[in-house]
């Protein structure tokens, strides 16, 4: 029987990413020069970093947050809104005269979405944030990194990670190059978009992504490649695996599903769940979050919410 995430410990550090998010949402998706009427904007917590860190503690780790935001009032909202979902914030730097990091995100009617990033304090973290950071990412469990902040600094948290024996998961959401570090990902997720840009050539199917699976056990420890609603393949030194997503029956966003997965992936792996059982409680949960508007700070608890998908989590591959 795999353990719920109400079962699981363990700690977890995030560095990356945080965003002001403004989603709008209903209508369809503009085309060049059109006007769109939206139903509805609303303003919150946001970022891949953010969004995997939120996940995680609602999968029962103990997670701190290293990253930056911007000075003024934006800035704070952003670090009370990580505090006040359990996120640690002793790491979130405030940068001064820059703006925090924001994204647009467009939601249609039938959930799917588009977003554009806009960097702002997220463009400020280096390697000295790691360095910083060093005593907490040394005595984590797991180390969680994305592509949204520059790739130096993504590549000396891992340093830091690695030289510490610390578990490396690296995101490559966008793909960036980390170069040396990249072959220390235990796992390295990616979509299957992502996962096509690394082996330079287009996956679209759950097929097509087994047939490349091997090729992952030359860029890294292991590999999670997920594939939407196909759910993912778990590429290891011994196994490659497909691992289905449970069905939803309404699918109402799907913005930040790829985190509430990285997120709950790392709670799981922190937690000492083998990693087919962590990937297989990964998948349900990306499912879930599909099932409620927003990410970071609408997801479910998913200790609690994962007991309906329990027989989905124990065992179909």
């Amino acid at each position: 029987m795999v353990p719920q995430p109400k079962d699981l410990a363990g700690r977890v550090t995030v560095f990356g990413s945080v965003n002001l998010d403004l989603v709008i949402r209903g209508g369809g998706m503009p085309d060049g020069g059109e006007t769109v009427l939206a139903k509805s904007a609303t303003s919150g917590l946001g970022g891949k970093g953010a969004n995997q860190a939120v996940a995680a503690v609602r999968a029962g780790a103990e997670v701190v947050f290293a990253g930056a935001v911007g000075a003024g009032t934006e800035g704070e909202r952003l670090r009370s809104a990580l505090a006040s979902k359990g996120v640690g914030i002793t790491h979130v730097r405030v940068a001064k005269a820059m703006t925090s990091g924001m994204a647009i995100v467009l939601v249609s009617d039938d959930g799917e979405n588009r977003i554009i990033v806009v960097p702002g304090a997220n463009g400020s973290v280096s390697e000295a944030d790691a360095s910083a950071a060093r005593d907490r990412i040394s005595g984590s469990d797991v180390l969680v990194v994305q592509g949204e902040v520059p790739p130096s600094a993504t590549r000396a948290a891992v340093r830091v990670a690695r030289e510490a024996g610390v578990r490396a998961l690296v995101n490559l959401a966008p793909v960036i190059d980390l170069g040396p570090e990249l072959a220390w990902a235990d796992p390295l997720v990616v979509n299957e978009v992502e996962a096509g840009q690394l082996i330079g050539e287009p996956l679209c199917t759950i097929g097509e992504v087994l047939a490349a699976g091997p090729r992952f056990r030359a860029l890294s420890q292991s590999a999670v490649v997920t594939v939407g609603a196909g759910g993912a393949v778990l590429v290891t030194g011994e196994e490659l695996v497909h691992i289905p997503a449970p069905l939803v029956t309404e699918v109402r966003d799907t913005t930040g599903a790829g985190d509430a997965v990285v997120g709950v992936l790392a709670a799981a792996l922190a937690g000492g769940l083998p990693i087919v059982d962590a990937t297989r409680l990964a998948v349900a949960a990306g499912s879930l979050s599909v099932t409620v508007e927003g990410a970071a700070e609408n997801y479910p608890d998913f200790g609690r919410d994962l007991a309906s998908l329990r027989a989905a989590v124990g065992g179909r591959s």
